[in-house]
């Protein structure tokens, strides 16, 4: 795990993506590149840089190195299609994620809602959000607001207001304080 922290720590710097993925392409077939985890971290690094066409790359060579994504990987994928506006591909690939057999979590649902609400695909929201609620899930605070801010604006119904509260994070329902919405 050392080497991929060393990895993790090469792509802080958003010159360093492309110099990073050189040196995982020199690697060949060593056993750091046969390593999930580094290759999630190299899609990571790439797409919250701007560098989204080289995190395309590995993740569609995973197949080849005998690799399958793990629930991170697609959850990274999802967000990287989604901050770039392929708000289609991340679709896909969320639909993608559960036929492949890795159960989209929480953090899944909440990268997929926030990417649905930035690049207004509305269509999917309310059964998203009632998919979340049947599998006992909560927003985390980010994506509440987004949809806060989405109400406020007008771009969403006030009825779903009923359906967010259900899905309000535990520790804001155990603080009565946090809830005074009056």
């Amino acid at each position: 795990m050392h080497l991929s922290n060393s990895f993790r720590g090469s792509l802080q710097q958003p010159s360093s993506i492309e110099e990073a993925l050189s040196l995982f392409q020199l690697m060949g077939d060593s056993k750091l590149n046969s390593d999930i985890v580094v290759y999630t971290i190299l899609i990571d690094g790439a797409g919250k840089y701007g560098k989204f066409h080289i995190a395309r790359n590995p993740f569609h060579g995973l197949s080849v190195k005998g690799l399958k994504p793990n629930v991170r990987t697609y959850n990274v994928m999802i967000g990287g299609f989604c901050r770039k506006g392929l708000f289609g591909e991340a679709k896909l690939l969320f639909l993608k994620m559960e036929e492949s057999g890795y159960l989209p979590n929480n953090v899944t649902f909440c990268v997929f809602l926030q990417g649905c609400l930035k690049n207004q695909h509305y269509d999917d929201v309310e059964m998203l959000l009632q998919e979340m609620d049947d599998r006992g899930y909560s927003l985390d605070a980010l994506t509440l607001s987004l949809f806060i801010d989405h109400i406020a604006a007008g771009l969403l119904d006030r009825s779903m207001l009923k359906l967010l509260g259900k899905l309000m994070p535990k520790e804001l329902m155990d603080d009565p304080s946090l809830c005074d919405w009056e």
